[in-house]
């Protein structure tokens, strides 16, 4: 399933620019619409959008939250195993390994670019040592 758009969505055009897989259309001052096929559930959408008007897969609103608050990966080191899984799925490009310089047994991921993030969870969610757990306001 995928994020939807209410009918109190006003056309801003916040969450097509927020969302990073472009899978939202529509004209300024229309409802916008959301692909399914595209959608990755992140929820960016939701979460800056000033109208309220974003529902998630079972029918929630999406609240709104300040992008300062959303919540971002944070990478244990102990247990990174520097697979790279988190850096090849995320999304926006926000992480990176520390040092491709490095081997395997120093190198670990990291999140480079914070303000690229959009806190989708994906890394988190690939992650096959649970070395990913998402901080902040959720």
């Amino acid at each position: 399933m995928s994020c939807s758009i209410s009918e109190l969505c006003t056309g801003c055009g916040a969450c097509r620019k927020q969302c990073p897989v472009s899978a939202i259309s529509g004209e300024k001052k229309e409802r916008h619409e959301i692909s399914a096929s595209l959608c990755i559930e992140c929820g960016a959408c939701g979460r800056i959008c000033p109208a309220s008007a974003v529902r998630d897969d079972s029918g929630k609103t999406v609240a709104k939250m300040k992008k300062s608050d959303w919540p971002k990966p944070m990478i244990r080191r102990d247990l990174c195993v520097a697979c790279e899984n988190c850096v090849a799925v995320c999304p926006t490009q926000a992480l990176a390994m520390a040092d491709e310089t490095l081997s395997l047994t120093e190198n670990y991921a990291m999140l480079s670019q914070p303000a690229k993030c959009v806190s989708c969870g994906w890394c988190r969610d690939h992650c096959l040592f649970d070395a990913i757990v998402m901080e902040g306001a959720s």
